[in-house]
């Protein structure tokens, strides 16, 4: 059977009006482009009469979801079973992404959302979440590589424990959810191999797949599988296809709601929202409303109604920390609070930034790379950049343009190793501050970005903690 991609979900639709159907239909990618198609699928299989029966594949019993499925409905019409956030595909070989969105959500300061990932990464790898044992920040480097199939990553981990501590009681899982995922598969895939009732049809939705699974080839094989994924990188084609992403849900809203934004707002609403689906088209709504009955949205309909809501928007704040612009980065620091941005994410990102200044601070000084600050971007991408990427290591931090490389290489040899390093401390020791002081977010954070740009100069903050 083919995959339908994001760009051919028309022929799966004119297909189902036409009356073919599957007896299941698996969404996979991005969160918010899988509800939305299969919102749309689910409205044309119910087209005629029918009920769709949420479930929520994060404290899903998989046992009582079968026996439905095979069970003929007194309800008249067609009964669509739609499992969002299945786990059926998960494997260790999925456990990395699952982690990533475990760390966002957690920096996004979302608590339940970042446990559901670490519990789902932790059934992936075999490990029952209500065992406090099993905590993974508590697992050794050689644990953590054998349940979860990457390295363990750098830095305190406490936060997981804390995290399934607090949260555990209140996010749900599914009965005997680790045990029935393991066999979970393939009572599905058999249900679905000895026919269902002929109204009944079986959704499923998943951010991560084990495209390795038995399960999955079976479906890609005899049944529907709609890739919904986008690429989240930051080279330029993953940008291009982001951008498309997000300019062909804005349109839709706007023809929707018969609207229209003067030129460049549009450009100027995704620089602000970032690459969330979700978010471009609950502001595009908003800005849509709160302009009434005119016809056009403007740049100042825009500045009026739409915050920087995009994480990605500290960036001016690590240059004005770059540039040595002390009075700006207050500035945007205090602003990026007000805009809604959580100081925990603020101080992620600087921790990020800070790290990978260091990382190419070390590697500049090595004699293999050839680095000389005042090199040009053509000598360093002809001559430097094919040997630095021989690191298998580094391959992540060395990815993305080759400019931007240079810009950052340029950055790091304005900073000595020493400097970065207690950058990272003033970091810590702020981190410590906001999870266990009285002191008030913003002054912490104030201070944070004194200590690191006035270098030699001291600045004191009476200690809460």
């Amino acid at each position: 059977m083919p995959v339908y991609e994001r760009n051919k979900l028309n022929p799966l639709f004119q297909e189902i009006k036409a009356g073919k159907l599957f007896a299941a239909y698996l969404f996979v990618g991005e969160r918010y482009l899988c509800q939305q198609a299969a919102d749309q699928v689910a409205k044309l299989l119910c087209v005629d009469g029918g009920t769709v029966h949420a479930i929520d594949g994060d404290a899903e019993d998989h046992n009582l979801t079968l026996s439905k499925l095979r069970s003929f409905s007194l309800l008249g019409g067609r009964q669509v079973f739609r499992v969002n956030n299945t786990r059926l595909f998960h494997s260790k070989n999925v456990a990395k992404g699952i982690w990533k969105r475990a760390v966002q959500a957690h920096e996004d300061n979302k608590p339940e959302k970042a446990v559901r990932y670490l519990q789902a990464m932790m059934a992936a790898g075999g490990l029952e979440s209500s065992d406090s044992a099993n905590d993974p920040g508590d697992l050794s480097a050689a644990q953590w590589k054998k349940c979860f199939g990457f390295t363990k990553p750098e830095g305190k981990l406490g936060w997981t424990r804390e995290l399934l501590k607090r949260y555990s009681d209140t996010v749900e899982t599914g009965a005997g959810s680790l045990q029935s995922s393991q066999t979970a598969g393939e009572m599905v895939l058999a249900a679905l191999d000895g026919g269902l009732p002929q109204e009944n049809i079986l959704i499923l939705l998943a951010e991560e797949v084990d495209k390795r699974k038995k399960l999955y080839k079976a479906f890609k094989e005899r049944y529907a599988v709609i890739n919904l994924h986008v690429d989240t990188g930051a080279s330029a084609q993953a940008k291009k296809a982001q951008q498309a992403v997000l300019h062909e849900q804005v349109n839709a809203v706007l023809h929707e709601m018969k609207k229209s934004m003067a030129a460049g707002v549009m450009e100027q609403l995704l620089e602000r929202v970032g690459f969330h689906p979700v978010a471009a088209v609950m502001e595009t709504e908003k800005l849509a409303l709160s302009v009434g009955e005119a016809r056009q949205i403007t740049g100042e309909d825009l500045d009026r109604m739409v915050g920087r809501t995009r994480q990605e928007a500290v960036f001016e704040l690590t240059q004005a920390i770059s540039d040595q612009k002390i009075d700006q980065a207050l500035l945007i620091a205090s602003r990026l609070q007000e805009n809604g941005i959580h100081a925990l994410a603020i101080l992620a990102t600087l921790r990020n930034f800070t790290r990978t200044l260091l990382l190419f601070r070390v590697l500049l000084e090595q004699d293999q790379y050839n680095f000389r600050p005042g090199l040009s971007a053509k000598v360093f991408q002809e001559q430097c950049l094919p040997v630095l990427k021989q690191n298998e290591r580094w391959k992540t931090e060395l990815s993305g343009h080759p400019f931007a490389l240079y810009m950052r290489f340029k950055t790091a040899a304005g900073f000595s190793i020493t400097l970065l390093r207690a950058w990272l401390r003033d970091i810590l020791r702020a981190d410590m501050r906001l999870k266990g002081s009285s002191v008030d977010t913003e002054t912490v954070l104030q201070h944070l970005l004194l200590s690191m740009m006035t270098r030699g100069e001291k600045v004191s903050l009476q200690n809460h903690s």
